[in-house]
């Protein structure tokens, strides 16, 4: 049996309280703050959770190292990727996170400055020498069907189209007819059956298609 689709906003909030609290708590002089949305007051049960933890110099390179240490203090992790734009940057990250039992929809995506650097969106935006080349387009793809199900619950079909469209061409699948609902499900089984190591994901992401669709 499907339970059904649970995003109590408390659980939401606890999450982000516990996140912001580990982060500060493992680099002395650090800052760690909500941004977008739910910064913003406009945020809804979908929105993810967006955080910008600015570290001292001196304790970027360990604050990163133990990036996945620190979070699963505030909660066990599932995932977590760097973003490879920023891989080998040395005053900067960006994390994206999933916990474990937490809804996909609620997402941490933790953008980590040196202090130096001012909190500078441009910081290596164009060095190539800060790239790496660590990321899963399997997962990536993957991504694109979760926030595909948020679009629709959020009535933006073209939004979720787009999403989906991206998808399939980011692992090189030919994009197949139906409806956005059918292609998310089409997405997730074709990339399990290109990586086998994300049938777990997928698998969550038909019971969260079940859940918001029926």
């Amino acid at each position: 049996m499907v339970k059904q689709l649970n995003l109590d906003t408390e659980i939401r909030e606890a999450l982000v309280q516990r996140i912001l609290t580990s982060l500060e708590n493992a680099a002395q002089g650090s800052t760690a703050q909500l941004r977008g949305s739910l910064a913003g007051g406009n945020a809804d049960a979908y929105s993810d959770i967006d955080v910008l933890w600015k570290v001292p110099d001196e304790l970027f390179q360990m604050s990163v190292g133990r990036i996945a240490e620190i979070l699963s203090e505030a909660h066990p992790v599932e995932s977590l990727r760097s973003a490879p734009d920023f891989q080998n940057s040395d005053k900067r990250r960006l994390f994206f996170v999933q916990f474990e039992g937490i809804p996909l929809f609620w997402r941490a995506d933790i953008d980590v400055f040196a202090q130096s650097v001012q909190r500078d969106p441009e910081y290596d935006q164009h060095n190539e020498a800060a790239r790496g080349n660590d990321w899963s387009l399997t997962h990536s793809a993957l991504m694109n069907a979760i926030a595909a199900v948020k679009a629709l619950l959020r009535h933006k079909e073209d939004t979720a189209r787009q999403l989906l469209i991206r998808g399939f061409k980011r692992v090189g699948l030919a994009i197949p007819e139906g409806s956005s609902q059918e292609l998310i499900l089409k997405l997730a089984e074709g990339v399990t059956s290109m990586d086998s190591t994300k049938a777990e994901l997928a698998c969550r992401i038909a019971e969260l298609h079940q859940q918001a669709f029926g």
